[in-house]
C-alpha cells in the first residue's frame, strides 16, 4: 500500500501542476486540467480530515489556487468539464470544478471574429471561381497526367480549406488540429482566414502561371509534330490554346498542322489569329494559301505587311518568294523579277526563288543562259518531298527535255 502523502507534499505538487497549467493557459490539454482539480480535490479531503494546514503548507497551496483561477476562463469553456461534474460529483464548496465563462465583453480579437470570416468567405468564393476558370482549361479534350494531378492538387486543396470553414464536420476537425497544436482558441477565426487566403493565394500563382504550362504544350506539340504523332500534336496544341488563348505560337504552329491534314480554312483561320498578333511567318503562311487559291490580291498587301514587320531572314526569304509567286500571277514580271532576286540574296541555294525565276523568264520569253541557269538552281537544290517543289522540278526537266528535242530535231 503506497505511504499517505503529507499536506505539503501534495500542496508542493498541486503547486507545480499549476505552474503547468498556466505556462499553456491560452490551451490547456484537458488531462492537465484534471491533474489539477483532482489534486485540489485530495487537498480539500485532507484539510477536512487533519484541520487547518501549517503556514508553509497554506502559502502553497494559495499560491495554487491563484494560478488555477488565472486559467478559470480556459477551463470553463471545456466541453470536458460537465463530463467531469457528472462523473465525480464535486460539493458546491469545490469551486475548482465551478469556474463559469466570463461574461465580460470579448477582447479586441474576439470582437472581429466575423470580420475573419466573412474574408475568410470572400477568399473562398474567388478561390472557386478560380478553380471553376482552371479546371476545364486542362480537361478539355481528355486529360493527360499532369493535367489530371493539376486539377486534383488544386481541387482537394479548395475542398479541405472550404469544409474547414463552412461545415460542421470540418470545422470540428479542424478545431482538434488546431488544439493538438496549443493554438490559442481566440484566434481560430483567423486561422481560418489565414486558410483560405493562402489557398487563394496559391491558386492566383498557379493561374498566372498557365501561360508558361501553355507554352510547354506547345513545345510538346511541336516535337510530337516533329516525330509525325500528329493526333498528340493536335492535342497538345489546343490544350495550350485552353490554358493561353493568346499563344500565337501555338496557333501559327497549329495551321502547319492542319496545313499537313489538308484542312485549309482551319489553316487559315489560324495563321488569321497569328498574324492579328504580329508574327511575321503567319502573314508569309496565310498568303502561300491564298497564291495557290490565285487570290493574290489578298496574298500581296498580307507579305508587304511582313515584309515591314520581320526582322528574321528566313522569314524574309519567304516573304520575297512568295511576292514574287504572287506577282508572277498578276503577270507582273518586272516586279516578281525584283521580289525574286532579293530572296536570292539572302538564300542563294535555296531552289524556290530559282524556280520561280525560270517561271518569270520564261514568260517573259526570255532565252539564253540566264534561263538554263535559273532552271539548273532549281534541279540542283529542289526537294520532291515538298510538293511545290516536286511540281517546280516536273517543270524543270520539262524544260530540258524540250530543250533536248528541240536540238534533236535541228
Amino acid at each position: 500500500m503506497p505511504e499517505k502523502q503529507s499536506l505539503m507534499q501534495l500542496a508542493t505538487h498541486y503547486l507545480e501542476l499549476t505552474k503547468d497549467l498556466v505556462k499553456n493557459q491560452d490551451s490547456p490539454s484537458p488531462e492537465q486540467v484534471l491533474d489539477c482539480l483532482v489534486s485540489r480535490d485530495r487537498i480539500a479531503y485532507l484539510l477536512k480530515e487533519e484541520g487547518p494546514a501549517e503556514p508553509g503548507a497554506a502559502r502553497l497551496i494559495d499560491q495554487g489556487d491563484r494560478q488555477i483561477r488565472e486559467v478559470g476562463e480556459p477551463i470553463s469553456q471545456m466541453k470536458e468539464l460537465e463530463d467531469w461534474r457528472g462523473s465525480f460529483g464535486p460539493p458546491t464548496d469545490a469551486w475548482w470544478w465551478h469556474f463559469s465563462p466570463s461574461k465580460s465583453s470579448p477582447g479586441l480579437s474576439e470582437r472581429f471574429d466575423w470580420l475573419w470570416t466573412a474574408l475568410a468567405l470572400a477568399c473562398l468564393t474567388v478561390s472557386l471561381s478560380l478553380v471553376a476558370d482552371i479546371s476545364p482549361r486542362f480537361l478539355s479534350g481528355g486529360p493527360d497526367t499532369p493535367a489530371a494531378l493539376a486539377v486534383i492538387a488544386q481541387s482537394v486543396l479548395t475542398l479541405l480549406t472550404t469544409g474547414s470553414v463552412l461545415t460542421s464536420a470540418g470545422r470540428k476537425a479542424a478545431e482538434r488540429i488546431l488544439s493538438s497544436f496549443k493554438f490559442p482558441k481566440r484566434l481560430w477565426e483567423e486561422a481560418g482566414f489565414t486558410a483560405a487566403a493562402l489557398l487563394l493565394i496559391l491558386l492566383f500563382l498557379f493561374h498566372r502561371s498557365l501561360p508558361l504550362i501553355a507554352r510547354g504544350y506547345n513545345d510538346s506539340g511541336f516535337d510530337n509534330y516533329q516525330a509525325g504523332q500528329l493526333t498528340s500534336a493536335q492535342r497538345d496544341y489546343e490544350r495550350a490554346l485552353k490554358l493561353e488563348p493568346d499563344l500565337l505560337q501555338a496557333h501559327y504552329n497549329l495551321g502547319l498542322l492542319y496545313e499537313d491534314l489538308n484542312d485549309l480554312d482551319k489553316a487559315k483561320a489560324e495563321y488569321q489569329i497569328a498574324l492579328q498578333g504580329g508574327l511575321d511567318a503567319a502573314y508569309n503562311n496565310l498568303a502561300r494559301l491564298y497564291i495557290l487559291d490565285e487570290e493574290y490580291d489578298k496574298a500581296i498587301p498580307l507579305l508587304l505587311e511582313g515584309l515591314k514587320l520581320t526582322r528574321d531572314d528566313a522569314v524574309r526569304y519567304d516573304l520575297y518568294k512568295n511576292l514574287g509567286w504572287a506577282r508572277l500571277g498578276q503577270a507582273r514580271y518586272d516586279e516578281a523579277l525584283a521580289a525574286l532576286q532579293e530572296a536570292i540574296k539572302l538564300a542563294d541555294e535555296e531552289a524556290p526563288a530559282y524556280c520561280l525565276l525560270a517561271q518569270v523568264l520564261e514568260a517573259e520569253e526570255s532565252q539564253g543562259e540566264a534561263l538554263d541557269d535559273a532552271w539548273e538552281t532549281c534541279l540542283r537544290y529542289a526537294d520532291s518531298s515538298r510538293p511545290d517543289e516536286d511540281v517546280w522540278l516536273g517543270l524543270a526537266r520539262q524544260h530540258f527535255e524540250d530543250q533536248t528535242d528541240q536540238q534533236g530535231g535541228e
